[in-house]
């Protein structure tokens, strides 16, 4: 099977009838630097200049079944987080940090029911660029930027098209729910769950739309039909199952649903322990998911909850890719592709591949399904 064809049986969540039917994805953005022989300062200077290290990286470690389409710039922006950048306020070779900071006010939660999700996003987006966003014309910078991301994922898909190799989404999003928890801050979000509840909920719910159109648009733009979800606040590593089903669950359902209805699957890029909130996934249509785990959520446990309903991508650690050896790689990799044979699975990093990964056990996942 060539990648694409591995990528669409996956997703057919049919029984594969080879291990090496099974796709690979490494989650590969800020690593790419390093088989390239170049900092993070140096991929921060543009799309171009990540995509350069990404090809060299892949001609090191070999291509993978499925691409990442963003570079470090790139994620930084539609994050949507204060950031600390390498080669400006870290060294050259530091990975960039996102920084937890209180910038949302309680207030900004009834200013998006009365004027709307753009009315707050723009001039908090335009607040935590470094340097910020001033003067007049904000609302064109910020969506300059955007529309910039999307031309740039547009760029990479026509390479990784020439090469027969999907990306893995076409544009990200977040709900509502963890973009309030973020831009929030951790601390001051979980008091406003207690002490404005309802507040809250009527921000998602003024927001969700607006959030559902945006993301519609930036994949539609791209040529694509995937959308990452960045719902990264939403496990019980942060919240209980009952917040979930209050808080995030009807906001996050309703953008998968309205995404399926267009034509897109929802890759949901899961961090923390998600185990507790999956069963609520089989709510949902069969194969309108992707769920990324990142190896905090059990993943054998995880496979039997969902099979048959959605797939699931994940979770070499980034310890073993730091620390282990390409044997202990493999081992791991054997016992996930020996689970997976039912279908409904791409081999994967537990998120992304950490900067001190070795090249070995890279190349050892990589070659696990070759």
């Amino acid at each position: 099977m060539t990648s694409q064809q591995k990528f669409d049986h996956a997703m057919s969540m049919k029984p594969f009838a080879s291990r090496k039917d099974i796709p690979v994805f490494p989650h590969t953005c800020t690593y790419a630097a390093v088989p390239a022989g170049v900092t993070q300062k140096d991929i921060f200077k543009g799309n171009d200049a990540w995509m350069d290290a990404y090809k060299k990286c892949c001609e090191v470690t070999g291509y993978p079944d499925v691409a990442f389409p963003l570079g470090p710039k790139t994620v930084t922006y539609i994050e949507q987080m204060k950031v600390r950048i390498p080669g400006k306020d870290l060294d050259d070779n530091a990975l960039f940090q996102f920084v937890e900071e209180s910038i949302m006010q309680e207030s900004d939660y009834d200013l998006i029911v009365e004027k709307g999700f753009g009315a707050w996003q723009t001039p908090f987006v335009a607040s935590i660029q470094n340097p910020p966003f001033k003067g007049p014309f904000l609302k064109f910078k910020v969506l300059k930027g955007f529309i910039g991301c999307g031309m740039e994922v547009k760029k990479n898909k026509k390479f990784w098209d020439s090469k027969n190799i999907p990306l893995m989404f076409h544009s990200g999003t977040a709900p509502a729910f963890d973009t309030f928890s973020m831009s929030r801050g951790m601390g001051e979000f979980c008091c406003d769950l207690y002490d404005c509840p309802e507040k809250v909920k009527a921000a998602c719910e003024a927001a969700t739309p607006e959030i559902i159109k945006t993301g519609i648009t930036g994949v539609k733009s791209a040529g694509g039909n995937r959308i990452a979800i960045f719902a990264m606040r939403s496990s019980a590593t942060f919240i209980s199952t009952a917040m979930f089903e209050e808080f995030a669950w009807p906001y996050l359902k309703q953008m998968i649903l309205a995404f399926y209805e267009a034509g897109i699957t929802s890759v949901v890029h899961c961090d923390g322990n998600w185990l507790p909130m999956l069963p609520y996934f089989k709510e949902l249509p069969k194969g309108s998911c992707i769920i990324e785990l990142d190896g905090a959520t059990d993943i054998a446990k995880a496979y039997e909850i969902l099979k048959g309903y959605q797939v699931i991508r994940g979770d070499v650690p980034p310890t073993l890719m730091a620390f282990g050896t390409p044997e202990e790689v493999t081992a791991y990799c054997d016992k996930l592709l020996d689970m997976a044979m039912d279908g409904g699975f791409i081999l994967g990093t537990g998120c992304e591949v950490p900067l001190n990964c070795k090249v070995e056990n890279l190349k050892a996942l990589i070659n696990s399904v070759r």
